[in-house]
């Protein structure tokens, strides 16, 4: 073997190290941009349960027709802004239902805790996802459709 085959050997080596390495590079990259993709999508969700709550703060009135199994009556000052406010806990809904992949089980276990404990005591809740199910995505119907079957008879 003379110094050129050495030479090329070596060089052929090094090539294929560096791209071992550059591809363990880019492995790590994509995990670290799957992780904050992840922590950004989850900021994101917690940051509408926050506009939610504030709207609450805002309003303390509206409270009983979300957590106190309180029935709107039609002709309530407050009717169109329940109503409102029931739909965007229904998109929070969505949002933790998809987003539900992207963290621990006992994160996910909690969240959907949320979701059948205002299910149950908001009657807005109900009947917006009685109207209009179809809006929202295939996970939070699916979860609907298993909070259904477990409401108490009478519900």
């Amino acid at each position: 073997m003379n110094w050129t085959d050495v030479v090329e050997a070596v060089g052929a080596a090094v090539g294929a190290s560096a791209a071992v390495l550059g591809l363990g590079a880019v492995i790590v990259q994509l995990h670290h941009l799957a992780q904050s993709i992840r922590a950004s999508a989850r900021s994101a969700t917690y940051d509408i349960g926050v506009q939610i709550k504030l709207v609450l703060l805002e309003h303390p009135q509206m409270r009983p027709f979300f957590f106190d199994d309180v029935p709107t009556p039609p002709d309530h000052p407050e009717a169109s802004r329940v109503a409102s406010l029931a739909e965007l806990y229904c998109m929070y809904f969505q949002e933790l239902a998809e987003q539900g992949e992207n963290v621990r089980a006992a994160d996910r276990t909690a969240w959907h805790n949320l979701v059948a404990s205002m299910y149950r005591t908001s009657p807005a809740i109900r009947n917006q996802l009685a109207r209009h199910l179809d809006w929202y995505s295939t996970e939070l119907r699916r979860l609907v459709t298993d909070l259904r079957g477990n409401q108490p008879s009478g519900s």
